[in-house]
């Protein structure tokens, strides 16, 4: 990986280039999508992207946004499951195609990790689809665990980690 990341948060003059950037990222999914199912998702990033809630943060390196991923302190702020109360949630862990496989994506949930743990958060809540292999191993490796209870069928599939 390059010597020269700065995770930081994003400004809400990024929010367009953040937004180009997750649709970006998960263009690789479209092809599995009905067309109708994929723009309600890329609908949905908008919101999740422009809304108040939350916390983006970025990975920039060589003057360009690399990578992003959007925390929440507050797990209801993310809008998606109900998850227990007094936990986090991450939502939109992207990295652009051509940054891939640098660890920029591993860098921005420690980010979450060690977010949560500064607040004494002790849990941290998310959720993803079977077909995203590479955050699902990411989430895997820094110890986050399946969550069945919180599944959705059919739909995307939950993880948390609690041992913040």
């Amino acid at each position: 990986m390059a010597a020269d990341v700065l995770i930081r948060e994003g400004t809400p003059e990024e929010q367009d280039e953040i937004e180009t950037l997750v649709k970006t990222a998960y263009r690789e999914f479209q092809p599995i999508f009905p067309a109708d199912r994929w723009e309600a998702w890329m609908d949905n990033i908008w919101e999740t992207v422009h809304s108040g809630q939350g916390v983006a943060i970025v990975a920039e390196s060589q003057g360009k946004l690399q990578g992003v991923v959007k925390f929440y302190p507050h797990a209801g702020q993310a809008g998606m499951g109900q998850w227990p109360k007094e936990a986090a949630s991450m939502r939109i862990l992207a990295v652009h195609p051509d940054s891939r496989a640098k660890g920029y994506g591993t860098l921005l949930v420690r980010e979450c990790v060690r977010r949560a743990r500064a607040l004494k958060i002790h849990q941290i809540y998310l959720y993803t689809g079977t077909f995203m292999q590479a955050a699902r191993h990411i989430y895997e490796k820094l110890g986050f665990k399946r969550a069945l209870e919180f599944d959705r069928d059919p739909g995307p599939i939950a993880y948390r980690r609690l041992d913040l």
